[in-house]
């Protein structure tokens, strides 16, 4: 089962969602993405230009803790060859540390980390331009305790994963 999300012109299709299901979600008619359906959705701002979407990615080892392991999807519209351009050579990532690293081909990636506190995060910044939409994908995760061993690598597919779902939300004009 599915639940179709249009932002921006918040048209709303629910139906029951499994934990294991996919919840995809439609932008504007332009974009399309999906995530499991038990990542609760902890952000979500839309306008004509411009939508958001910030989803909490469950981690049994963030429980009891002020920490948690999260996905942000920017999509703005780029209307005219002027934004597309400036979306292009944007740098992907914000922070003067992040290294340039391949994760999905077609995708603008960097990687670095931070601290909130005394918690190391690894941060992901991806960047591409999907139909007339440049995306921006932010995957953040806390090195805690209780993680297990592969975390960092669970996370890396989990973000690949996701990537890989983005995609225009009806065939592109010929």
């Amino acid at each position: 089962m599915k639940l179709t999300i249009s932002a921006g012109l918040f048209l709303l299709a629910a139906s029951l969602v499994a934990a294991s299901d996919y919840v995809e979600f439609t932008i504007v008619e332009r974009l399309r993405f999906s995530v499991p359906g038990d990542w609760p959705v902890i952000a979500n701002k839309s306008t004509p230009e411009k939508t958001i979407f910030g989803f909490q990615i469950p981690n049994p080892a963030d429980d009891g803790t002020p920490d948690s392991s999260n996905l942000a999807i920017t999509s703005t519209y780029l209307k005219d060859h002027v934004s597309r351009d400036a979306f292009e050579k944007k740098d992907p990532s914000t922070n003067h540390e992040a290294r340039e690293k391949k994760l999905v081909e077609g995708w603008r990636c960097a990687s670095f980390s931070s601290h909130q506190k005394s918690t190391e995060y690894v941060i992901w910044d991806c960047e591409r331009i999907v139909a007339d939409c440049g995306v921006a994908v932010r995957m953040a995760w806390p090195h805690l305790p209780k993680n297990p061993a592969d975390y960092d690598k669970q996370m890396e597919t989990v973000l690949s994963d996701f990537l890989m779902s983005v995609a225009p939300s009806k065939p592109l004009p010929k």
